[in-house]
């Protein structure tokens, strides 16, 4: 992940079985759909309370970069995360992103 909360990653797949494959990242992974929208590629998911997190969102942002290929873009929000030396800004991020890498193919 990146210092600035994001990290993006490529996956041979489509838009709509992209959306589809995150909304499973985050059943997987006990975090919360809050809204998104196929047509623009835009979700967004919630991580609730955790040890590592209180209120943390991700937005998730799908675009096709080639046929076949999507780039996945995750941002995170932390409301009140533990960050520094009791935890690190985007532990739900990277959840989401290592769930959805085990779901989809990756970009070559």
């Amino acid at each position: 992940m990146s210092g600035d909360g994001t990290r993006s990653m490529t996956f041979q797949a489509q838009p709509p079985d992209t959306f589809a494959a995150l909304q499973e990242a985050a059943r997987r992974t006990g975090m919360r759909y809050l809204s998104g929208d196929p047509a623009t590629g835009i979700a967004m998911f919630s991580a609730g309370f955790t040890v590592m997190s209180f209120g943390e969102k991700v937005t998730t942002r799908v675009r096709e970069v080639a046929p076949g290929t999507v780039e996945v873009t995750f941002s995170s929000d932390p409301k009140f995360g533990i960050v520094g030396t009791w935890g690190r800004k985007g532990t739900s991020l990277d959840r989401l992103a290592t769930a959805l890498s085990q779901i989809l193919p990756p970009a070559p």
